[in-house]
């Protein structure tokens, strides 16, 4: 028994109900210090304390599989908590050893000189050992860009983690030497979108990555030839629903556009044309199909195209289905 509290500062929570016996046959409920039966639960801070002098049972843990916290995976029966699970997002996946800036101790004391020379000289080689390589340093900066990027383009964890699988791989082959570790990140980025089918397009992903679209096409490209990747195609239906949630539509307009939509594919008119120029243009015609007030400049600013490209879509729509 150490690490006494004062009762004058620390409310006692509720006494957890405990089994009177451990697996080695002691009394849980029995305080060594104070020779009573006064040991409780407490709940915050999952350790056994005595409610009379305020020890705390260093010797006794709680492990329980209904517990708050990640459960390894592992085959053994006894299974206990391990922390925040793995993520390829950081570039130590999770597992690293952070010592704090601190100097301080458990209780709040300041260290001794000797002591902080020494937590000093830990805290140093901790770093060392973390970033020993080219590689190792190259992924801690590259990271960073790609958590922020993501969280402006409002992407799910699954696809940040899909992307920083993408870029370790880039990482492993040493694509990133001698190249813009922003277009990699950015290229990353779109490789993932596309694998995952989010609707993103590569002036989206340019505009946060700070570049052209024309860099990141072409880092993108080197990804795809190195890694052997193969990318799905995005369909129209996405980029309807993308462009018109961008213009903010009634959603009577978007029927009716994938309703259309739906008509041009039946009637092979999509095939080697722009998906972009004929979702824009799909939703220019159920615009007015709805009586719902849309220019044309618009469209073609949301879906990146040119308004001679929406005209000849509309056209080639109009003589074909006849609407």
């Amino acid at each position: 028994m150490v690490n006494k509290r004062s009762c004058s500062c620390f409310e006692w929570p509720k006494p957890m109900p405990l089994e009177t016996k451990n697996n080695d046959g002691n009394d849980v409920t029995y305080c060594e210090q104070c020779k009573g039966y006064t040991v409780i639960f407490d709940m915050v801070s999952s350790e056994y304390v005595c409610s009379s002098c305020g020890c705390v049972a260093n010797d006794r843990f709680f492990n329980s599989e209904n517990s708050t916290g990640y459960l390894s995976q592992s085959g053994f029966s006894d299974r206990s908590r391990t922390g925040l699970p793995e993520s390829l997002a950081i570039h130590h996946k999770g597992l690293s050893t952070l010592i704090g800036l601190g100097d301080t101790d458990a209780r709040g004391k300041a260290l001794e000189p000797a002591q902080r020379m020494k937590m000093q000289r830990l805290r140093t080689w901790n770093n060392r050992s973390q970033l020993n390589d080219s590689i190792s340093r190259n992924l801690e900066k590259a990271l960073k860009f790609l958590n922020n990027f993501g969280d402006k383009l409002y992407l799910s964890q699954a696809v940040m983690e899909s992307a920083a699988y993408i870029y370790r791989k880039a990482a492993i082959k040493k694509l990133a030497k001698g190249r813009s570790t922003l277009g990699l990140v950015g290229a990353a980025l779109y490789a993932a979108c596309r694998e995952t089918a989010t609707p993103k397009t590569i002036s989206d992903v340019a505009t946060v990555c700070n570049l052209s679209s024309k860099d990141v096409m072409a880092h993108y490209k080197l990804i795809l030839r190195e890694l052997s990747l193969q990318m799905p195609v995005l369909h129209g239906p996405d980029y309807v629903t993308l462009i018109s949630n961008r213009l903010d539509l009634s959603e009577k307009t978007k029927r009716e556009a994938l309703k259309i939509f739906s008509e041009v594919q039946q009637n092979r008119i999509s095939i080697g044309k722009n998906p972009r120029a004929l979702a824009g243009a799909v939703i220019y015609l159920a615009s007015q199909t709805c009586n719902e007030f849309l220019r044309q400049v618009e469209i073609c600013q949301v879906a990146d195209i040119s308004t001679v490209s929406l005209r000849k879509r509309c056209k080639e729509i109009k003589s074909n289905l006849e609407i």
